[in-house]
Protein backbone atom coordinates (compact mmCIF):
# COMPACT_ATOMS: atom_id res chain seq x y z
CA UNK A 1 0.00 0.00 0.00
CA UNK A 2 2.97 2.55 0.51
CA UNK A 3 4.30 1.75 -2.56
CA UNK A 4 0.79 2.28 -4.16
CA UNK A 5 0.45 5.64 -2.34
CA UNK A 6 4.52 6.44 -3.48
CA UNK A 7 2.96 5.60 -6.66
CA UNK A 8 0.48 7.91 -6.98
CA UNK A 9 1.65 10.92 -5.15
CA UNK A 10 4.69 10.80 -7.67
CA UNK A 11 1.80 10.31 -10.93
CA UNK A 12 0.33 13.44 -9.05
CA UNK A 13 3.34 15.91 -8.85
CA UNK A 14 4.26 15.02 -12.40
CA UNK A 15 0.69 15.64 -13.39
CA UNK A 16 0.33 19.25 -11.91
CA UNK A 17 3.68 19.96 -12.75
CA UNK A 18 2.66 19.48 -16.17
CA UNK A 19 -1.17 21.84 -15.42
CA UNK A 20 1.27 24.19 -14.29
CA UNK A 21 3.55 24.89 -16.93
CA UNK A 22 0.37 24.93 -19.51
CA UNK A 23 -1.51 27.19 -16.93
CA UNK A 24 1.77 29.32 -17.03
CA UNK A 25 2.04 29.13 -20.83
CA UNK A 26 -1.40 30.63 -20.92
CA UNK A 27 -1.19 33.40 -18.80
CA UNK A 28 2.16 34.60 -21.22
CA UNK A 29 -0.12 33.74 -24.80
CA UNK A 30 -3.09 36.40 -22.99
CA UNK A 31 -0.71 38.91 -22.19
CA UNK A 32 1.09 39.01 -25.46
CA UNK A 33 -0.44 41.77 -27.95
CA UNK A 34 -1.05 39.40 -30.87
CA UNK A 35 -1.83 42.81 -33.17
CA UNK A 36 1.82 43.85 -34.29
CA UNK A 37 1.75 45.33 -37.22
CA UNK A 38 4.56 43.96 -39.38
CA UNK A 39 6.02 46.29 -42.03
CA UNK A 40 8.03 44.92 -45.30
CA UNK A 41 10.98 47.73 -45.90
CA UNK A 42 11.23 45.72 -49.53
CA UNK A 43 10.31 47.97 -52.62
CA UNK A 44 7.31 46.86 -54.13
CA UNK A 45 8.48 44.69 -57.44
CA UNK A 46 7.44 47.02 -60.91
CA UNK A 47 6.84 45.92 -64.07
CA UNK A 48 9.58 46.08 -66.33
CA UNK A 49 9.00 48.24 -69.21
CA UNK A 50 10.83 46.13 -71.71
CA UNK A 51 9.91 49.13 -74.62
CA UNK A 52 12.08 51.40 -72.59
CA UNK A 53 14.43 49.10 -71.95
CA UNK A 54 15.07 47.58 -75.54
CA UNK A 55 14.97 51.52 -76.89
CA UNK A 56 17.60 52.59 -74.35
CA UNK A 57 20.04 49.45 -75.36
CA UNK A 58 19.52 50.26 -78.64
CA UNK A 59 20.68 53.67 -78.11
CA UNK A 60 24.07 52.63 -75.93
CA UNK A 61 24.09 50.48 -78.97
CA UNK A 62 23.88 53.27 -81.26
CA UNK A 63 26.13 55.44 -79.60
CA UNK A 64 28.90 53.07 -78.80
CA UNK A 65 28.89 52.02 -82.64
CA UNK A 66 28.84 56.17 -83.45
CA UNK A 67 31.84 57.73 -81.32
CA UNK A 68 35.16 58.01 -83.45
CA UNK A 69 36.64 60.11 -80.58
CA UNK A 70 36.24 60.57 -76.63
CA UNK A 71 37.56 62.71 -73.89
CA UNK A 72 37.03 60.47 -70.82
CA UNK A 73 36.93 62.87 -67.59
CA UNK A 74 36.99 60.76 -64.05
CA UNK A 75 35.08 61.53 -61.15
CA UNK A 76 36.15 58.86 -58.42
CA UNK A 77 39.29 56.77 -58.64
CA UNK A 78 40.67 54.64 -56.16
CA UNK A 79 44.36 52.76 -55.55
CA UNK A 80 43.85 49.02 -54.66
CA UNK A 81 46.85 47.30 -53.02
CA UNK A 82 46.48 43.11 -51.90
CA UNK A 83 44.72 44.95 -48.55
CA UNK A 84 42.72 47.73 -49.28
CA UNK A 85 41.17 50.17 -51.90
CA UNK A 86 41.80 54.27 -51.00
CA UNK A 87 40.34 56.82 -52.84
CA UNK A 88 43.04 59.08 -54.47
CA UNK A 89 42.88 62.33 -56.46
CA UNK A 90 42.51 62.26 -60.40
CA UNK A 91 44.28 65.04 -62.07
CA UNK A 92 44.64 63.45 -65.61
CA UNK A 93 41.78 62.59 -68.53
CA UNK A 94 42.23 60.19 -71.56
CA UNK A 95 41.07 60.55 -75.15
CA UNK A 96 40.00 57.80 -76.63
CA UNK A 97 41.03 57.39 -80.41
CA UNK A 98 39.07 54.73 -82.36
CA UNK A 99 40.09 55.35 -85.76
CA UNK A 100 44.28 55.30 -84.38
CA UNK A 101 43.42 52.52 -81.95
CA UNK A 102 45.44 55.13 -79.48
CA UNK A 103 44.52 55.49 -75.74
CA UNK A 104 46.02 59.24 -74.39
CA UNK A 105 46.52 59.91 -70.93
CA UNK A 106 47.01 63.51 -70.63
CA UNK A 107 47.80 65.84 -67.40
CA UNK A 108 47.21 69.03 -69.33
CA UNK A 109 46.07 69.84 -72.69
CA UNK A 110 49.35 69.13 -74.49
CA UNK A 111 50.93 66.48 -71.53
CA UNK A 112 50.07 63.10 -73.16
CA UNK A 113 51.19 59.68 -73.06
CA UNK A 114 49.82 57.12 -75.75
CA UNK A 115 49.20 54.08 -76.09
CA UNK A 116 47.81 51.66 -78.64
CA UNK A 117 44.91 49.53 -78.11
CA UNK A 118 42.58 47.34 -79.11
CA UNK A 119 39.21 48.64 -79.44
CA UNK A 120 35.98 46.42 -79.60
CA UNK A 121 32.75 46.61 -79.48
CA UNK A 122 30.38 44.11 -77.46
CA UNK A 123 26.60 45.27 -77.38
CA UNK A 124 26.09 48.31 -75.50
CA UNK A 125 29.91 48.26 -74.56
CA UNK A 126 33.25 49.49 -75.84
CA UNK A 127 36.15 47.83 -74.15
CA UNK A 128 39.50 49.12 -75.08
CA UNK A 129 42.80 46.94 -73.52
CA UNK A 130 46.61 47.89 -73.83
CA UNK A 131 49.14 45.76 -74.08
CA UNK A 132 52.76 46.21 -71.98
CA UNK A 133 53.78 46.77 -68.54
CA UNK A 134 50.93 48.98 -67.32
CA UNK A 135 47.63 46.79 -68.00
CA UNK A 136 44.80 49.04 -69.00
CA UNK A 137 41.28 48.23 -69.44
CA UNK A 138 37.97 50.72 -70.24
CA UNK A 139 34.77 49.90 -70.19
CA UNK A 140 32.12 52.67 -71.98
CA UNK A 141 28.41 52.28 -72.24
CA UNK A 142 27.52 53.87 -75.42
CA UNK A 143 29.64 57.11 -75.19
CA UNK A 144 28.98 58.03 -71.86
CA UNK A 145 29.96 56.71 -68.93
CA UNK A 146 33.42 54.80 -68.40
CA UNK A 147 35.41 52.65 -65.56
CA UNK A 148 39.04 51.64 -66.64
CA UNK A 149 41.05 49.38 -64.48
CA UNK A 150 44.70 49.86 -64.44
CA UNK A 151 46.93 47.40 -63.59
CA UNK A 152 51.15 48.16 -62.30
CA UNK A 153 52.12 44.50 -60.70
CA UNK A 154 49.73 43.63 -58.54
CA UNK A 155 48.30 47.06 -57.71
CA UNK A 156 45.20 48.51 -58.85
CA UNK A 157 44.10 52.14 -60.17
CA UNK A 158 40.10 52.10 -60.74
CA UNK A 159 38.49 55.23 -62.20
CA UNK A 160 34.97 55.97 -63.36
CA UNK A 161 33.73 58.62 -64.72
CA UNK A 162 31.79 60.21 -68.16
CA UNK A 163 32.97 60.78 -71.38
CA UNK A 164 32.36 63.06 -73.88
CA UNK A 165 32.34 62.92 -78.36
CA UNK A 166 35.16 65.21 -79.39
CA UNK A 167 36.06 66.45 -83.04
CA UNK A 168 38.09 64.31 -84.40
CA UNK A 169 41.15 66.88 -84.87
CA UNK A 170 40.92 67.83 -80.91
CA UNK A 171 44.13 66.80 -79.14
CA UNK A 172 45.47 65.24 -82.41
CA UNK A 173 48.85 65.00 -82.37
CA UNK A 174 51.92 64.37 -84.86
CA UNK A 175 52.13 60.86 -85.02
CA UNK A 176 49.45 59.66 -83.49
CA UNK A 177 48.86 56.96 -85.92
CA UNK A 178 52.51 55.76 -85.67
CA UNK A 179 52.61 54.33 -81.89
CA UNK A 180 54.82 51.26 -81.96
CA UNK A 181 53.23 48.17 -80.56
Amino acid sequence: MKLFICFLSLLSFVVSEGFAKEIDLKNKIKNTDLNTKKTDSREAIQEIDFKKLFSDAESYFNSAKAWKKLKCTPKSGFICTKHECKKRDIKSFLILDKENKIIKRCEKENNCERFKAQFLQTGVYFNIQTSGPIGTLIRILGDTRFKEIATVGLDAYIVNGNCEVILQDQYSEEGDDKIEE
